[in-house]
């Protein structure tokens, strides 16, 4: 039996039997509207859970394809990774709208300005993976990569402690996220029917919705909201000396400031080779003469003055999943 967080219990049975829960759905406020979630009852493990969630605006349930709730939450159906940042960046109060505005998410998706949110600030799933999948089930690694992430969880000190999950190790994807969330009792791991631990996480098994709704509640409570008033991440070196820095994991800063009729130096500062160009691509028609008329190779620089006032994305146009953005200011 899966105790993945602190406190779960043998209410996890409830996900072996059918959902026939009607009347006695908690009933819940999704901006302004009164909404009965039908197949989350009332005396369910979850439901307070889900019913905080929701009115802190986290969650809402399904919608169909009027934009209509269902009144469906599906608690124990798998959540995808897109659904899981979705829940991160929202938990952790970031102004999604915002960032994705002025960040290029790269991607097509209705959860664009989250994966805007998650690359303006380095997100460690988007750095370690080349290729995000989002309409894929998240693992239970990957939820615990993208909460302490979003939530801004130190992990300086975090020691992989061999003693606490047997299937959890130094090579194990997010392993210093798993322990960094069960040191501060967000994460407990499995139970067997007895309720004793049985030291196993089960890094990659897929996680359902109600259980990552359990998870922002509990990581809320602990961490706060550390992306309330947050704006995309800046150079932070001399301001009036621009560099961005480009390797294989992609542009350092991938956002960068600067003032009407400054100048960037996009350097290569590792095998790849790069040729800098505006969004979107082919075309490259955002900015046109933003362009760098040939590859890059290590050590090598591209120098260009910014003209124009507008938030610019760019990409390298060898390698079209490495993007940036560029913020041309008075």
């Amino acid at each position: 039996m899966n105790k993945f967080f602190s406190g779960f219990s043998s209410v996890f049975l409830f996900f072996f039997l059918p959902l026939t829960v009607h009347a006695l759905g908690i009933q819940v406020m999704v901006k302004g509207e009164a909404v009965t979630l039908i197949d989350v009852p009332q005396s369910a493990w979850f439901a307070e859970y889900v019913r905080a969630a929701a009115e802190a605006g986290i969650v809402n349930g399904y919608m169909d394809e009027q934009g209509k709730l269902t009144g469906q939450f599906g608690p124990s159906n798998p959540i995808t990774l897109a659904e899981a940042l979705k829940i991160a960046v929202e938990g952790a109060g970031y102004d999604e709208e915002l960032y994705g505005s002025m960040v290029e998410s790269g991607v097509s998706h209705w959860a664009s300005s989250y994966v805007s949110v998650a690359r303006a600030e380095n997100f460690e799933l988007l750095k370690s993976q080349s290729r995000m999948r989002w309409n894929d089930p998240a693992t239970r690694a990957d939820v615990a990569s993208l909460f302490t992430s979003a939530f801004k969880v130190d992990m300086s000190d975090v020691e992989i402690n061999s003693s606490r999950y047997k299937d959890v190790s130094l090579a194990t994807s997010y392993s210093a996220s798993i322990e960094a969330l069960s040191r501060d009792e967000i994460l407990s791991g499995d139970t067997d029917s007895a309720g004793q631990a049985t030291g196993t996480f089960r890094p990659s098994a897929e996680i359902n919705r109600a259980e990552v709704v359990k998870m922002v509640v509990l990581t809320r409570a602990k961490y706060a909201m550390p992306g309330a008033g947050d704006m995309p991440v800046v150079n932070d070196g001399n301001e009036n000396e621009h560099i961005v820095l480009y390797s294989n994991s992609g542009f350092s800063p991938q956002v960068i400031r600067v003032k009407q009729g400054e100048s960037v130096i996009f350097k290569a500062d590792g095998p790849l080779a790069l040729k800098v160009a505006s969004n979107p691509h082919p075309a490259h028609s955002d900015y046109s003469a933003f362009v760098s008329k040939v590859g890059l190779k290590q050590g090598e620089t591209y120098i260009f003055k910014f003209t124009k006032l507008g938030s610019y994305g760019y990409h390298n146009d060898l390698h079209l999943s490495h993007k940036g953005t560029v913020i041309v200011e008075e």
